[in-house]
């Protein structure tokens, strides 16, 4: 019997990512902190978020936030109270808390939704997706069919 994941998602915090920031960081070449102003569950936060910058191999930067409870450089931080980085923050992607048997469908649905076929195992297989080629179409169907067994076989 499979264990039921108790470890929170990193979908379930608040993000901030430094793409949010971008045009407002590009208009000065001096920017070393951007100031938050926010509240979560009731209570009010202000502070500033520092921040760093590594050159681009064709020119220009590219800006990190740095942790402000580690100070490592990340792209995107998570709520909890304040912003930090998803080590300090102990939860874990989505996909991390997945078993066996979920990574089988999610993979299953993601060759549905490259063949074009509606969702679900369910709705049985479709046709050839017009303009695919035949043998990129019979990979898929193949591999698509492999995973069907062993989904099958994980439970019996």
């Amino acid at each position: 019997m499979a264990a039921i994941a108790t470890t929170s998602s990193l979908s379930n915090y608040p993000r901030l990512t430094i793409a949010q920031y971008r045009d407002q960081l590009s208009q000065t070449d001096k920017a070393n902190k951007v100031d938050v102003n926010y509240s979560y569950r009731g209570k009010s936060y202000r502070y500033s978020i520092r921040l760093d910058k590594t050159a681009c191999h064709f020119g220009n930067y590219r800006h990190w936030w740095l942790c402000p409870k580690c100070s490592k450089r990340v792209a995107v931080l998570y709520c909890a109270g304040i912003y930090v980085c998803r080590g300090c923050i102990g939860a874990c992607y989505g996909s991390q808390l997945q078993t066996k048997t979920d990574r089988i469908y999610s993979k299953l649905n993601a060759l549905r939704e490259r063949l074009e076929w509606s969702e679900g195992i369910i709705n049985g297989i479709g046709s050839k997706p017009r303009y695919m080629h035949h043998s990129t179409y019979n990979r898929l169907l193949t591999e698509y069919e492999q995973l069907e067994q062993k989904l099958i076989r994980s439970f019996t």
